[in-house]
């Protein structure tokens, strides 16, 4: 080895060893300084965020789909619901959303709050529709935000005592960018069960928007002979007119195969029921609370209790600016068509079909600014309900409300509303004691239902709020 790498080679291990040492002699005085810190106790800390798409003020809830997030898949809308404060979800097969699903607001169900698709309400059709909603018939994929208002304060909702629930859907978009969004999901599991779901959102040039989905969801069912089936279709067209005003045109078909559960008890009294019982599923016990669209328990084997139904959801909405509000025309249709196979104390009824449907108009004018600190909304509404098969037109609802959200400074918000009603019904006996009577009878009532509202803004982030309101039920056939 020469002079010249030697040398070369002390260097390198003099620079090594020294900023060894250098290091050395600086994290000594940082250890020791680190050792004289004392810990300070600053309590419990509790950190709270908002869940992303939520927003919730004294007015309502609003849950935005495109940013909505929760631990887990959404794949139902009863998915969402679970999630918001107050909101109760009974699910009669945990695997999907099915027509044994139950929505209730602070304890208050479906029989006395109302659910609404953009506005207008699906959860009192026709006659044999009664309160029940069909949460199956409702794809995630079609959905663009969910409204919730607690209360039965708002006179823009009819029969709302415990609450609203309205769900917007997706009406495409006002683009020139031809290339549309296109969503495909597909997911499996537990007791063969499966969904495949697909949406294509779009416009045309600026003056038509567009949104179609489609979803077919299927499984073996949580209980035994609990299956489901169900396909959905959707479509949106929005036409984007002259002076702001847009003309949508919406369809929804869903078409449902459901199994009925069946008991499934090895210890049943009746020995030809205990020989069926099947391991593979939980127990189903005849004593166990029915699915609410049941009245008695079904027998295994046999022939199979099951429901077939077909709904079908048909809106136009018309909305223009005018002066200082909007005006808003809405017809809508709902139609439900279900066949029943069950047994029941005469025996198994094979295909019983009954029918419902309702429809109607809304004429509105909303968010009238007057005098800097008022917003009116008045509003027409016309309904029929009724059993196209046996009676057409059970119940014909005539209603006018107005409200006014008055603005007192920065802190008060008073809202004063009230809503009449003029119902004809048709009415009948229970199929109880004596039977089905020949003839109905039919019956007038109407009446004036206010409410008032004052919201008090405490803090930036403290809101109050106290209501009281008169509420109309329409009775349930």
């Amino acid at each position: 080895m020469t002079s010249k790498m030697k040398s070369r080679l002390f260097c390198k291990v003099f620079f090594v060893i020294g900023l060894v040492f250098i290091l050395g002699m600086i994290s000594i005085p940082c250890s020791a300084q680190i050792e004289k810190q004392e810990a300070i106790d600053i309590g419990t800390i509790t950190v709270m965020a908002p869940q992303p798409g939520v927003e919730i003020t004294t007015e309502k809830t609003v849950i935005r789909m495109d940013e909505f997030k929760k631990p887990g898949e959404v794949r139902t809308l009863t998915d969402v619901l679970s999630e918001i404060g107050g909101i109760d979800v009974q699910r009669a097969n945990p695997l999907m959303a099915s027509p044994g699903d139950e929505v209730s607001i602070r304890g208050l169900n479906e029989g006395r709050m109302v659910i609404e698709i953009d506005g207008r309400r699906i959860n009192h059709t026709g006659h044999y529709g009664r309160y029940i909603v069909d949460w199956s018939t409702l794809n995630m994929d079609d959905i663009e935000s969910i409204e919730i208002i607690r209360g039965g304060h708002s006179v823009l909702h009819p029969f709302a005592i415990g609450g609203v629930i309205n769900i917007i859907t997706k009406k495409g978009k006002k683009t020139d960018d031809p290339k549309p969004d296109v969503n495909i999901k597909a997911g499996y599991g537990s007791y063969d069960t499966y969904n495949l779901t697909g949406s294509i959102n779009g416009g045309i040039a600026n003056i038509v928007g567009y949104n179609f989905s489609a979803s077919k969801q299927e499984t073996d069912g949580y209980l035994k002979n609990n299956f489901q089936d169900t396909e959905s279709f959707n479509g949106h067209l929005t036409f984007y007119l002259p002076y702001e005003a847009t003309l949508s045109i919406s369809a929804k078909y869903s078409d449902m195969y459901y199994g009925l559960p069946v008991i499934n008890d090895p210890n049943d009294p009746d020995p030809s029921v205990a020989a069926l019982y099947d391991d593979d599923y939980p127990k189903f016990r005849k004593n166990r609370d029915q699915l609410r669209h049941l009245g008695w328990p079904q027998i295994p084997g046999g022939k199979t209790p099951e429901w077939k139904k077909h709904t079908s959801y048909i809106d136009g909405l018309f909305q223009v600016p005018l002066g200082s509000g909007t005006a808003k025309l809405h017809y809508f249709q709902t139609v439900g068509r279900r066949w029943t196979s069950e047994y029941g104390p005469g025996g198994f009824t094979e295909d019983f079909f009954v029918d419902d449907k309702t429809e109607g108009i809304i004429a509105e004018y909303r968010d009238i600014e007057l005098f800097d600190s008022h917003s009116l909304t008045v509003g027409l509404e016309y309904q029929e309900l009724g059993w196209p098969d046996e009676n057409p037109i059970i119940y014909q609802v005539k209603s006018a409300y107005i409200q006014d959200v008055i603005n007192l400074g920065d802190k008060w918000t008073i809202t004063p509303g009230v809503r009449y009603y003029h119902v004809e019904m048709d009415t009948y006996s229970s199929n109880f004691g004596s039977g089905w009577p020949d003839e109905g009878k039919e019956e007038d009532d109407d009446g004036f239902y206010p409410s008032l509202k004052a919201d008090f803004q405490a803090t930036p982030e403290t809101a109050l709020y106290a209501a009281v309101s008169r509420s109309y039920r329409l009775p349930c056939p």
